[in-house]
């Protein structure tokens, strides 16, 4: 979050409300009808003290999204299927389900010109959620589900690419049956033994280790 100016220090339940006031009028007008005011009058305070804490728009948006984020632990069941299954849908949870509706797409557009929030934005919103995912990859690279020379970040880009098309272009989320089938058709072309990956994810969690 941005520094208050002049080093007033910062209030904390001001800052909450502020979050919290811009989430709620996300979700009821938009990026586009997004207003200061009724930001500052939902979270009980002035149009002054939003902007003093977040002079850009673009960064109060950012900053309100990612507070409603939570990022999840890597998967790690013990099953590299079951692992990247949960990881793409664990990102299109979060897409579909913890951000706004239409609010992505604009804000991406509003931040392309300035590479400062463009790499603000993704650090945020975006680098979280693949990271776990990555952690996942490189786990089965290392068990020796996948070959040696996979790529873990180029890999999760190929399984975040779906996800966020559907997003991005307001189309339908990525459910379990989808998530599978993205999976599978990518495990298809790197895994060392698929069926074999097919074999573990259907035993008993308990029992996964013992084919390793």
């Amino acid at each position: 979050m941005s520094p208050a100016a002049g080093g007033r220090p910062r209030d904390p339940a001001i800052d909450a409300a502020v979050l919290a006031a811009t989430v709620r009028l996300l979700h009821e007008d938009g990026y586009g009808g997004l207003a200061l005011e009724k930001v500052a009058a939902v979270a009980g305070t002035s149009k002054a003290a939003v902007r003093r804490r977040w002079p850009q728009r673009q960064r109060l948006v950012i900053d309100a999204l990612a507070s409603v984020l939570v990022v999840p632990p890597a998967p790690d069941n013990g099953c590299t299927r079951c692992d990247l299954h949960q990881s793409v849908r664990l990102l299109a949870e979060v897409l579909h389900e913890r951000l706004p509706a239409g609010v992505l797409a604009p804000l991406i557009s509003d931040c392309s010109a300035d590479p400062e929030l463009h790499e603000y934005l993704l650090r945020s919103l975006v680098q979280p959620g693949r990271a776990a995912a990555a952690v996942a990859v490189r786990r089965a690279v290392e068990r020796g589900d996948l070959q040696p020379d996979v790529d873990p970040e180029l890999f999760v880009d190929l399984l975040a690419s779906v996800v966020y098309r559907r997003a991005l272009f307001g189309e339908a989320p990525v459910d379990a049956s989808a998530a599978r089938a993205l999976v599978d058709l990518l495990l298809r072309g790197v895994a060392v033994d698929f069926d074999r990956l097919v074999f573990i994810s259907r035993q008993p969690a308990e029992q996964r280790h013992l084919h390793h």
